[in-house]
């Protein structure tokens, strides 16, 4: 079944219509799962078979069940199949349906064959709802514990180290600086160094309040993160020992801020 894929509104328990075009929404984001859909299984040499669910059809309508960050629910006696979003379960809730256990298609690496693009698109939505979580939740505990953001004009002068990383080559090793804390789930070991900073040799690494790790030289910035509630760590530095940047583009934005 050929369905567009739209990005949904957030949705809490409301109105009847509001439950009505969130579902409606969150089904053309799934995918249907039919009499014809087939799953492909990769790790097993392209292995394919019919996902049967006929059963499931029958005994759980008004259903969902979750397995490896998918879910599948059933409404209306139709069976859909997405990844999981806190948006899906937020409309899941709100309308009511049950928590039950059975088979989750598509959770186990395996996708549905004639709609492979579609699937791995949702799941590219859904990996950017994480890190969009990632950061609501950051500024939430930010602001509950007094944790501020720093002027426009300061940020400016920060390096932003990017989720893919950094390549760098110093002296006769090269690494890749990523991100100090994991950036698609705020744990407790993000809670440890949010709105955190430390310096070295002239550089200053630091937890912002979106959850990011930034970069920047020079001391002038220590007086503004105190004055917004941050508090020194040991965190590990990057640049600070002399390292190269061996990414242009990042290299070029990494000038920009050390030569202002």
């Amino acid at each position: 079944m050929n369905r567009g894929i739209t990005r949904g509104e957030n949705l809490m328990p409301a109105g009847g219509k509001r439950k009505e075009k969130a579902m409606k929404n969150l089904k053309k984001n799934s995918i249907c799962v039919t009499r014809d859909t087939v799953a492909c299984w990769p790790q097993y040499g392209n292995r394919e078979e019919i996902v049967d669910m006929s059963d499931i059809r029958s005994k759980f309508n008004g259903a969902y069940s979750m397995n490896n960050s998918t879910i599948c629910f059933v409404v209306d006696d139709e069976v859909f199949v997405t990844p999981y979003t806190r948006e899906a379960m937020d409309t899941i809730l709100a309308a009511g349906l049950k928590r039950e256990y059975f088979y989750v298609p598509f959770s186990n690496w395996d996708y549905p064959k004639y709609d492979k693009a579609r699937w791995d698109h949702l799941c590219e939505l859904a990996l950017e709802s994480y890190y969009f979580d990632y950061e609501r939740d950051c500024a939430e505990w930010c602001d509950e514990h007094n944790i501020g953001e720093l002027s426009a004009e300061t940020m400016e002068r920060c390096f932003k180290i990017p989720r893919t990383g950094v390549p760098v080559r110093h002296l006769r090793f090269e690494n890749i600086y990523r991100p100090l804390c994991s950036e698609s789930c705020m744990d407790s070991t993000v809670v440890d160094k949010l709105g955190h900073f430390c310096s070295n040799n002239g550089k200053v690494v630091f937890i912002y309040h979106d959850g990011h790790t930034y970069v920047t030289k020079g001391y002038k910035i220590l007086e503004e993160l105190r004055e917004a509630g941050y508090r020194e760590a040991g965190l590990f530095v990057p640049f600070s020992n002399g390292e190269q940047i061996t990414d242009p583009k990042l290299a070029a934005q990494w000038d920009r801020i050390t030569k202002k």
